[in-house]
């Protein structure tokens, strides 16, 4: 599958970061979308079905940890990376254990990034 295909959905309530990873996550290829809180994301994730999701652990209203709850729920196999800006490691310990694929903290390397996107793209979808 080329990166193309790979369809990826951004949730953060800091709409900095959601442009941020949408310019550059756009200009690898793939295709993206962004969400600005819990109940946009379910929304968002509903109607494009993407294969990735980068969700903030930390949001108003509905938590990244609700939103991936939910998600799971409606699709196990969806790849989900993590993000924390705080260290919190009871959070990133509990969306590991129910389904998280890794986790990244903020401000987050996009080389980085674009190794996780790489790898799970090679090893869940061809």
């Amino acid at each position: 599958m080329g990166k193309g295909l790979m369809r990826i959905l951004v949730v953060d309530d800091e709409l900095s970061i959601c442009e941020l990873l949408y310019e550059f996550l756009s200009q690898q290829g793939y295709q993206v979308t962004t969400a600005t809180n819990g109940e946009e994301a379910i929304s968002k994730f509903e109607e494009n079905r993407p294969n990735m999701i980068i969700l903030d652990i930390k949001m108003p209203g509905m938590s990244g940890i609700d939103v991936l709850r939910k998600i799971k729920e409606m699709d196990r196999d969806t790849g989900v990376i993590m993000l924390s800006a705080f260290g919190d490691f009871n959070s990133i310990q509990e969306a590991l254990q129910m389904g998280a694929n890794y986790y990244m903290e903020k401000p987050m390397e996009l080389e980085r990034l674009m190794k996780i996107l790489i790898a799970w793209q090679e090893s869940h979808l061809g």
